[in-house]
């Protein structure tokens, strides 16, 4: 009797919470680790959501059900694979739209954006380096192509596609140093910051900024100094010996952070202008006199396991979109103006 009764009054065994949503992803395999982290399925499974692996091999259509798809897969076949879906479950989030990200892809007209997010926001003292396009390497040695830029410059690959190739990057001193260069790619006018770099994550209407290390500032003395490499290659800052060795670690207390109010209002206008969710945006701060605020690199969905806490906001941004309390971003600023007013 008494073992019965031990029995009848045991607790029933704990059980998770059922998978309410499922959620489906596809990125390239390398992405994986720096977004879809045990801690992001844990999160998501105790707010009732799974994240489900999407095969771009197989039709999408037979795959699911899905209440919302997040992807970073730029082939032509995956952006049929998202029409052909989006016309059976057009109700089904798409995070983020093809065409929009594909202005993300090329960057020599990726920073035209900033001019147009001058034009309609008042965000102070913003802007984009001077850079030009080179798909010709003829155009390297064109005065009036390269003549309008000032050394030093980074030469960067012009296709973003998110292959370790197109972060191939490179230091450039002197006119010499485009000898090596092999295009298409972009040149930038370097700008000297500090050593700091703020990377800004936008998640849906939240922008969140960190502190990072960067390039060292280039005193006029390096550009005459014939004696020194003409340019320099890189990957990341890391591979540069002036640079401390991991650029993910934040820097000095000393640098200083731009104004919350300036980071979210650059945040949404990007949003609008672009038509992303999911983004992050390298700015700078210029030495010269008056610290004007560069945009110098635009990138779609980032690793955003960089970003400290970063499992509650995708979390909290996959409940919003799934129950359709996301507002697209232009309705978010309709929205925010008027709350102003």
């Amino acid at each position: 009797m008494g073992g019965m009764a031990a029995e009848q009054e045991a607790p029933a065994p704990t059980r998770s919470p059922p998978h309410t949503y499922t959620i489906g992803y596809a990125m390239q395999p390398a992405k994986l680790d720096t977004v879809i982290q045990p801690s992001l399925v844990a999160l998501a499974a105790e707010r009732g959501m799974r994240l489900v692996a999407v095969d771009p091999s197989r039709p999408l259509v037979d795959q699911g059900p899905f209440h919302l798809l997040i992807h970073k897969l730029y082939d032509e076949s995956w952006r049929a694979q998202l029409e052909a879906f989006s016309a059976v479950h057009p109700t089904v989030p798409v995070v983020d739209p093809p065409a929009a990200i594909g202005r993300l892809l090329d960057r020599g007209s990726m920073l035209d954006v900033v001019s147009e997010l001058n034009a309609t926001v008042r965000v102070g003292s913003l802007g984009a380096p001077r850079q030009v396009a080179i798909d010709d390497a003829a155009l390297l040695t064109d005065p009036d192509v390269v003549g309008a830029l000032q050394f030093p410059l980074i030469a960067k690959p012009l296709d973003v596609d998110g292959s370790v190739s197109s972060h191939a990057m490179s230091l450039i001193y002197r006119r010499a140093g485009l000898a090596a260069l092999q295009p298409p790619l972009v040149l930038q006018e370097f700008v000297n910051h500090g050593g700091v770099l703020f990377k800004i994550y936008v998640i849906g209407g939240h922008a969140t900024c960190v502190r990072r290390r960067s390039l060292p500032d280039v005193p006029a003395e390096r550009l005459l100094d014939l004696e020194g490499d003409a340019s320099v290659p890189f990957h990341n800052v890391s591979s540069l010996t002036t640079v401390h060795a991991d650029t993910d670690d934040d820097v000095g207390d000393d640098a200083e952070m731009p104004p919350p109010g300036f980071v979210e209002e650059v945040g949404r206008g990007l949003r609008r202008a672009l038509g992303l969710q999911l983004f992050n945006f390298d700015m700078i701060r210029g030495r010269k006199a008056g610290g004007q605020y560069f945009i110098i690199d635009i990138n779609y969905f980032p690793g955003f396991d960089k970003l400290h806490g970063y499992e509650i906001a995708l979390t909290d941004f996959f409940d919003e979109m799934i129950r359709g309390g996301a507002a697209t971003p232009d309705e978010a600023d309709a929205t925010e103006a008027s709350n102003v007013l």
